[in-house]
């Protein structure tokens, strides 16, 4: 017998969780100022400023990866590419943390690896709930889930774009490195914030059931 997909509440419950250290975590501590020290792009970043990859918004993303594929289990090509998502973005979150470690071997090679690693495990990141507010937008009556999941998919590429440009300046030793990349992580941040207002889009929703009348493929609820 399939287990079912957990029950709305529960999803909007876990979602709600996970946004907090995952957005906490962007920020706090300064580990982007960390490397932009480390690059010698800034001589005082302030307190709690240290070279790490942002594990408290890697924790984050774990219970909204949780939430997102329990909440569109078995839901079609969403939910594949939900689960696709989330599990690169795992990868390269474990990458960042390998590449971080190797740093004192090739400070700017490594330092540069680290960074597109934590990009990209960003960029999955944001994907996927894209994933889980695509599939929500599709069968629900309401306009402004659409709307969310377009300017989540928008800024989500753009944060991508401005990181690898930084990465690019930063390979080349340019001070410009260090306004572009803190750009980089408001867009992530802006994401982020886009992916919290979805889940309350999705919570106050009124036009969505709780059963299904078809397959998964191609199903809606009443």
């Amino acid at each position: 017998m399939k287990k079912s997909r957990w029950p709305k509440h529960k999803v909007v419950k876990w979602l709600e969780l996970g946004a907090i250290p995952a957005l906490i975590g962007l920020w706090i501590p300064n580990w982007l100022g960390g490397y932009i020290r480390l690059f010698s792009f800034g001589a005082d970043e302030g307190l709690f400023t240290t070279a790490f990859p942002p594990v408290i918004t890697y924790i984050g993303v774990l219970i909204l990866f949780k939430a997102s594929t329990e909440g569109i289990k078995n839901m079609g090509i969403h939910y594949k590419r939900a689960v696709l998502s989330g599990i690169v973005s795992v990868i390269f979150a474990v990458l960042s943390v390998v590449t971080h470690f190797l740093i004192p071997m090739n400070s700017l090679f490594f330092g540069v690896l680290t960074l597109l690693n934590i990009g990209l495990a960003a960029f999955f990141s944001a994907l996927f709930l894209w994933n889980t507010l695509a599939k929500v937008a599709e069968i629900s009556a309401e306009s402004r889930t659409h709307k969310i999941k377009d300017i989540i998919l928008l800024t989500n590429i753009l944060a991508l774009v401005c990181w690898i440009v930084a990465i690019g300046l930063v390979s080349f030793g340019h001070p410009l490195f260090a306004i572009v990349i803190r750009l980089a992580l408001i867009l992530f941040t802006v994401t982020f914030l886009f992916c919290r207002y979805g889940v309350y889009c999705y919570k106050t929703q009124k036009s969505i059931g709780a059963n299904f009348t078809r397959p998964p493929d191609s199903q809606f609820w009443i």
